[in-house]
């Protein structure tokens, strides 16, 4: 077999933990300043007396009509899938429906995992990893709840799929070779819950967390490699209504 990834020559154990914390500090301030925005713009809006259904600038709850949807954030892996993989940084694009307390959508996304070791050895056994890009296009809906005029808070769900390209090569000291290596799908669901805020009639910022669940399998001959996998992301996305 002739693997599609480029696996590193040099074996060992690397730092576990490639300062997950440095990636953690950077996404809190871009989220911190968020907030920030959010509220000096509230504060803005409220010193001009707005009334339900708008204001001074005509912004209000989105609650019927279409819109489309550009977004980024973090996926950040859980349990075993924490074990061998760091956070991922990940853009989506997507189309909305509002019916009123409701909103569907429709989604694709991308983000493209890297191994928290190159590799590992252990008993005569060295586990070569690489990156795991990850499409995914699925489907949703939530129910709203509208906390005022101009920002509402939302539950819901999103299914799909996830299309993922794993590699994995187990190298035994006798000259052994096994390599798990190609694109595979899995079936994807996500709880969600969020907070929205239109900006102006016709602009809105979301901001939501989701819960991840996927099954990530692979192949090599007559092994086979299959195991849940869980991550948490945290985003936003700017909404454009027509």
């Amino acid at each position: 077999m002739s693997p599609k990834h480029s696996y590193p020559n040099r074996v060992g154990k690397t730092s576990a933990f490639l300062n997950k914390s440095g990636f953690y500090r950077k996404f809190f301030f871009i989220v911190l300043a968020f907030y920030c925005f959010n509220t000096a713009t509230a504060q803005r809006r409220s010193s001009k007396a707005l009334t339900y259904g708008g204001g001074g600038n005509g912004a209000a709850n989105f609650t019927d009509g279409w819109g489309v949807a550009v977004g980024t954030g973090v996926d950040v892996p859980q349990g075993d899938f924490n074990s061998y993989f760091k956070p991922a940084i990940n853009v989506n694009a997507g189309v909305y429906k509002f019916l009123g307390p409701l909103t569907f959508n429709v989604n694709a996304g991308y983000r493209n995992f890297k191994p928290d070791e190159d590799s590992y050895s252990e008993d005569g056994l060295t586990i070569i990893y690489t990156n795991m890009p990850v499409f995914s296009a699925g489907f949703g809906a939530a129910y709203n709840v509208d906390i005022a005029d101009n920002f509402r808070a939302y539950g819901g769900v999103d299914l799909g799929a996830y299309f993922t390209d794993f590699g994995l090569a187990y190298v035994y000291d006798n000259g052994n070779l096994i390599i798990f290596d190609g694109w595979k799908t899995s079936l994807h669901y996500a709880p969600k819950v969020g907070i929205s805020f239109p900006l102006t009639p016709k602009l809105g910022i979301n901001v939501e967390s989701k819960y991840n669940f996927y099954t990530q399998k692979s192949d090599s001959g007559d092994y086979h490699l299959s195991g849940s996998w869980n991550s948490f992301t945290l985003g936003a996305e700017l909404v454009f209504k027509f």
